[in-house]
């Protein structure tokens, strides 16, 4: 007997199914497509349920490959032999053969039909004893049955596929080579036929020394050629169920394989048909199980399935046809995402219409991988138009998701379709979506690269102004981000200007929230707190709330330097809510980020702390690593861990351009924990190539306390001056308070203690 590998859980399921004391009249249809194993299923579960069944076994193949289906009578005559009738005894009518028939079952019986294909061939076999089960089995579904109970077998789990391959050609072999044996496994794609058949080759006197790496090799470029025997044959399987489908639906069948995606919806495949019966031809090809269900109105080829309908589309269509299907799918792509990528936008410019943003979202969410796949097609294909079109209409739902690696698989597809057009905006658009997610990933050298080239190309288009403009606000951000902030704010600026220029209110709000930040880290906090106030009074009236989260987000972290907590609160509750509403899991994470850095300045650990653990939570889900440095910084600051301070200053190190401002601040918090100059110093050297007044200042004020401590009150005195310096130069009274205090213990007769004492009284502190 042959041993029996995998479906451990079916047979189990099965098993329960046929168990007539519990199910009366148990019927069973185990379906799936060709070479998914039914039979041999079917076969391990009669001999598992056997003892139940005094009466015994009866089987019967219903069709073959190359024969006339079995009709009710000839059915019926063989079952009738099986049950030791001679056949003098049976009837030649139909309704004798049915009436005999029921007469002999006089005891529990199990009925295995096999290869049914339709109601009609069975109707009239199944037995009227509630203890007489059926198991059939078809690659249809035949629902209509009253009582049925059916199982969509489906491909092999990889672990009982290896099991299965070991059988055929031993544990030793597949042990030596574990790599190739998986490969063979995957190009099968868990058939249990196909791996019957690949045991079969293997196996062969000329093939027992064959590497499985060399078989491995073969069967990716010959597939169905290398998956036959002398008795079995893969393609001959899969055309038993191609021939039994209509012409409508056989060309759907084959032009779908032509879609290099991973699964398909509705949408897609009626628009690869280009005709008005899709609906129908689709139904069919799902109901023979050549096209697999993935979930509600989606589909998917099985990979040999694939290639059989690929050689069946290059035998029966023409190479016109073929071409213009795969046009259709690409235009699908283009207007789906152009229409779904309207309302969700880049760079905050997302639709108004909450429901539409919603059903976007949702929509892109389930096709988002298609759409990467009809890229590479069109890539691949020198559909050199369609790259740059999709990618910069999935931009946004990128952003939002936090999907800088296939954002950035994305346009580096389409810069490189885009340069062999003769379309110096396309290239544009193509170079600045590049720009995007190379600054997600911190590679702010070629994103700064990317965005300038792409201004180059619009400058000599009068009509690319709005595109212009958006691509110089992406460059001011970048600017800021590498603390270039003269050049930020002159880029900022041309934009705004543009954007006036045009009378587009977006635009002006969605600079004007850059130029807010790039204020702060300059601090210009009043000119911050006016620009941010205006950003959100302008994303508001155009009805963009995540772009008005993000301005809000930034106003945060101006009131909390200001030391306003209460606003600073507001306007954190009013971007986290608006993120939180949006699914934009980076706004959220930077949400949390500022507050907890906020609460700490007022000594409330514990929120602060937790509001930062959220942070880091997101930031890290959504692989952003600057976010996560930041997130690491403020966590250790607030709980005192030296650890989490070095894993953020290694995270800012390792950065094309060194995170220079977040290196600063580990070293300054560092040092501070472990009393250690050296570090301070070092701080202070970070600060100084980013010209960050307010970090300079704290470490200044951080090695005039040590110098202090250590009695040396004169070198004390001239650091706690340049700090003062400093802090005042970044509007920060706190910092300057603490200085002053500093000062009034080396000389408290100079009024430094009244000084500060004003300003945190000012502030609503008490003195520490």
């Amino acid at each position: 007997m042959t041993t029996f590998i995998g479906r451990t859980r079916q047979r189990e399921y099965l098993g329960t199914l046929l168990d007539y004391q519990r199910n009366p009249f148990p019927l069973v249809n185990v379906l799936n497509g060709p070479g998914c194993g039914k039979t041999s299923l079917a076969l391990r579960v009669a001999r598992d349920v056997a003892p139940g069944y005094p009466g015994g076994q009866l089987f019967l193949e219903l069709s073959q490959t190359g024969l006339p289906e079995l009709d009710v009578s000839e059915a019926l005559f063989r079952l009738l032999l099986q049950l030791g009738l001679p056949e003098n005894r049976i009837p030649e009518s139909l309704p004798g053969r049915i009436e005999v028939f029921h007469a002999e079952l006089r005891k529990p019986t199990l009925l295995l039909l096999d290869s049914v294909t339709s109601v009609s061939q069975v109707m009239e076999l199944l037995p009227n004893r509630p203890d007489c089960g059926v198991i059939m089995t078809s690659r249809r579904s035949f629902s209509e049955l009253e009582g049925i109970r059916e199982m969509d077998l489906g491909s092999m789990p990889d672990d009982e596929a290896h099991a299965l391959l070991e059988t055929r050609i031993g544990a030793d072999r597949v042990a030596a080579e574990p790599d190739a044996a998986r490969r063979i496994v995957q190009l099968c794609g868990g058939l249990p036929l196909a791996l019957h058949m690949a045991g079969a080759q293997l196996t062969k006197p000329a093939n027992k020394r064959l590497p499985l790496s060399s078989f491995a090799d073969r069967l990716a470029a010959e597939r169905l050629d290398l998956l036959q025997t002398d008795n079995l044959d893969l393609r001959s399987s899969f055309s038993v169920s191609y021939q039994e489908l209509s012409p409508q639906a056989a060309r759907h069948f084959r032009l779908l394989s032509l879609i290099a995606v991973p699964d398909f919806g509705t949408a897609l495949a009626m628009a690869v048909n280009g005709t008005g019966a899709a609906e129908e031809t689709l139904a069919e090809l799902f109901n023979t199980h050549l096209i697999e269900p993935v979930d509600r109105d989606r589909g998917r080829f099985h990979d040999l399935v694939k290639v059989f309908a690929q050689e069946r589309a290059a035998a029966e269509d023409t190479g016109d046809e073929q071409e213009a299907a795969v046009d259709r799918a690409l235009a699908w792509a283009v207007e789906t995402v152009t229409h779904w990528g309207g309302h969700i936008g880049v760079d905050g410019r997302r639709s108004a219409d909450d429901a539409a943003y919603e059903a976007a979202l949702r929509g892109l969410d389930t096709e988002h991988r298609v759409l990467m796949a009809l890229m590479r097609q069109a890539a691949e294909t020198g559909r050199d138009d369609v790259p740059w079109r999709v990618v910069s209409h999935l931009a946004g739902y990128f952003e939002v998701r936090g999907d800088w690696s296939d954002w950035l698989e994305g346009a580096e597809l389409a810069v490189e379709s885009a340069s062999r057009l003769t379309d110096p905006v396309a290239l544009a658009v193509a170079r600045h979506m590049r720009s995007w997610p190379l600054r997600q990933n911190r590679r702010l050298t070629e994103a700064i690269e990317e965005s300038v080239a792409a201004l180059t190309l619009l400058r000599t288009d009068p009509t690319a102004a709005v595109p212009r403009a958006d691509v110089l606000s992406h460059l001011g951000t970048l600017y800021r981000e590498t603390h270039r902030y003269d050049e930020a704010e002159h880029c900022l600026d041309q934009a705004a200007e543009i954007f006036r220029a045009v009378a587009d209110p977006h635009g002006e709000g969605l600079v004007l929230r850059t130029l807010g930040h790039v204020q702060f880290w300059r601090r210009d906090l009043d000119g911050a707190e006016t620009t941010l106030t205006r950003a959100i009074d302008l994303l508001r009236s155009v009805g963009d709330q995540a772009a008005e989260a993000w301005a809000h987000n930034n106003l945060c972290s101006v009131r909390g330097a200001q030391w306003r907590l209460a606003e600073a609160e507001h306007h954190h509750h009013e971007a986290l809510r608006i993120f939180q509403r949006i699914e934009h899991r980076q706004g959220q994470a930077w949400a949390h980020n500022h507050l907890g850095r906020i609460l700490r300045q007022y000594d409330r650990i514990g929120e602060a702390i937790e509001h930062n653990r959220q942070a880091l939570e997101l930031f890290t889900e959504i692989g952003d690593l600057y976010g996560t440095g930041w997130a690491l910084v403020h966590l250790g600051a607030a709980g005192q861990d030296v650890e989490q301070l070095q894993k953020a200053q290694r995270i800012f190190a390792a950065m094309d351009v060194p995170e220079q401002d977040g290196l600063g601040t580990a070293l300054l918090w560092q040092a501070l924990f472990l009393r250690d100059s050296s570090l301070l110093e070092k701080a202070i050297g970070h600060f100084e190539v980013v010209g960050s007044l307010l970090g300079q200042g704290n470490a200044f004020r951080e090695r005039a306390d040590l110098e202090r401590r250590a009695g040396r009150h004169r070198a004390a005195a001239r650091s706690y001056d340049a700090a003062l310096t400093f802090l005042r130069g970044a509007a920060d009274p706190h910092g300057e308070a603490l200085a002053l205090l500093g000062l009034a213990k080396i000389d408290p007769t100079a009024g430094h203690a009244a000084a500060a004492e004003a300003i945190l009284t000012r502030l609503g502190l008490n003195r520490p």
